[in-house]
């Protein structure tokens, strides 16, 4: 490792483990989905409710996560969460299906979803705090490419025998849930966390367990205060966030709408609430959850058996291989290539993607729907299935970060639970128009990109959420500066060593 830097294994870590679970525990309903069908007697509503049932858990378990982080920490808190979530879920769906009880398998699936929530909060922040400038994106899309390494593995398990074998998988998440949080809980805490805390000393064991030398360890937490001092939070021995669980979690619930209302960080948690709907609501994991069935309604075979139901398992799994493929190259280019650049390509080339799955489903082609919904996955997952997280990641500062990353994230499952419960009768009415919607959703999506997204990549976080401060145009450069603007105000910052060891800030106004 160069001197003057740290490594960045604990964060990919972090995001390999979350992003594994999650994409699991989401994914798996949607191979079994035709067994359960049959087992559990579903209607198309009720077939739309246990699907989506995983995300509207989601949805709870964003604000569980976020005060849990925010009063327990990073890794002790997704280390309790995914345990608790995946073995209760995970029995509830077993023995539910075991008694033929749809409601109970909602229910399950709404219980692994909170554990899935609370992740999917708690890994951005803890990568966007723990990794270095140059490797958020590159940490970032490791979350999203483990999402597709999970959706992947819950999809082969489907491939045969899921009438035998849906015990064993629907009880599957408990054992991955199990490994998960042992790795969750040995995670070196967040330096930022415990130095919010007052824990000084501890933010410096961390660093220090990173790999990080002395001079970068008090480079680092100089950096830290530094910022905290420049976005208004002041530092105050960790006051903030020594608050217990419930007071937390009704900072977390209100805060996050308080602060995209009136506070001083509106307009990043407005923009990040847009991408949110825009991330779900082009039925970027409605294709995966409903392929099969897509596939099967194409091929007019429904009363297709078990061999059958595999080969159209298998087409998903395609659609799964082609994401993964995507979040991989958004990996090489979201740090080299920048943000922006992937959301604009990716975001017009699904659309045109959606244009020709339209065209191959009107057509009764398997091979062209095929084709064009991987192409849209392709280019969704490239751009805004990857970068969606690391700007997540970037742009709320500490005081508003729990709160803000709560509120996204359960609008963001909120979003992907209503594409999923109005995917089947859309499929079901318009048939080849559904795809027309989506497509649209994601030429909107450019626009809005165009307009209000500015580029992040290799800037410090104190500029990035400055910029957002300001109101930053999309098209505008935020500009890396040793200055703070802030309401018209000069604040110029100097951190200085006090004789305990300790920081001071001095501030000029001009």
């Amino acid at each position: 490792m160069a001197p003057g830097r740290r490594g960045n294994a604990h964060a990919y870590r972090f995001a390999l483990l979350g992003g594994l679970s999650f994409g699991y525990d989401v994914a798996l309903v949607g191979g079994i989905l035709p067994t359960l069908e049959k087992t559990l007697a579903l209607s198309a509503a009720a077939r739309g409710v246990v699907v989506a049932s995983a995300k509207l858990g989601g949805a709870l378990g964003a604000f569980v996560g976020a005060a849990l982080m925010r009063s327990h920490g990073r890794g002790r808190s997704a280390s309790a969460m995914t345990l608790a979530c995946s073995a209760c879920g995970s029995a509830a769906t077993w023995a539910s299906a075991e008694a033929g009880d749809a409601t109970g398998m909602a229910l399950g699936r709404v219980a692994l979803g909170v554990g899935v929530g609370g992740v999917a909060v708690i890994a951005p922040a803890y990568c966007g705090e723990t990794s270095e400038v140059g490797a958020r994106g590159s940490v970032g899309a490791c979350f999203e490419l483990s999402v597709c390494a999970g959706m992947a593995l819950a999809n082969a398990l489907t491939w045969f025998s899921p009438q035998k074998t849906l015990g064993l998988v629907l009880f599957s998440p408990a054992v991955l849930g199990f490994w998960s949080a042992i790795v969750f809980a040995m995670s070196v805490e967040s330096p930022r966390w415990l130095f919010r805390r007052g824990d000084e000393n501890g933010a410096r064991d961390a660093l220090r367990a990173t790999g990080a030398d002395a001079a970068t360890v008090e480079e680092e937490i100089g950096e830290i205060l530094a910022e905290e001092r420049a976005l208004g939070i002041g530092f105050d021995g960790g006051a903030g966030d020594d608050a217990g669980f419930w007071r937390s979690f009704v900072e977390s619930t209100v805060g996050g709408v308080r602060e995209a209302m009136s506070g001083d960080e509106r307009r990043a948690v407005r923009l990040a609430l847009a991408m949110a709907v825009l991330n779900q609501m082009c039925a970027s994991t409605s294709v995966i959850n409903y392929g099969s069935s897509v596939f099967r309604r194409l091929a007019n075979d429904a009363s297709a058996s078990n061999g059958d139901m595999d080969v159209y398992n298998m087409y998903t799994g395609v659609i799964i291989l082609c994401k993964t493929v995507g979040v991989a190259a958004s990996i090489a280019m979201v740090d080299s290539v920048g943000r922006r650049p992937l959301l604009l390509f990716g975001s017009a080339a699904s659309g045109f993607g959606l244009c020709v799955a339209c065209f191959g489903y009107a057509a009764k082609s398997v091979g062209w729907t095929l084709f064009g919904l991987c192409a849209f996955i392709l280019a969704f997952s490239s751009s805004f299935a990857s970068v969606f997280w690391v700007l997540v990641s970037e742009l709320f500062s500490m005081r508003a970060k729990s709160s803000a990353i709560a509120l996204v994230t359960a609008t963001l499952f909120a979003s992907g639970a209503l594409s999923d419960l109005i995917f089947p009768s859309m499929i079901s009415t318009i048939g080849a128009g559904t795809f027309v919607v989506y497509a649209i959703v994601c030429f909107a999506s450019t626009t809005f990109v165009y307009l209000y997204i500015p580029e992040t990549a290799r800037k410090p976080l104190k500029e990035i959420q400055s910029a957002m401060k300001s109101g930053l145009s999309g098209y505008a450069e935020i500009h890396a500066s040793s200055e703070h603007e802030d309401r018209g105000t000069r604040v110029e910052l100097a951190v200085t060593r006090d004789t305990n060891g300790g920081y001071n800030s001095a501030e000029s106004v001009g």
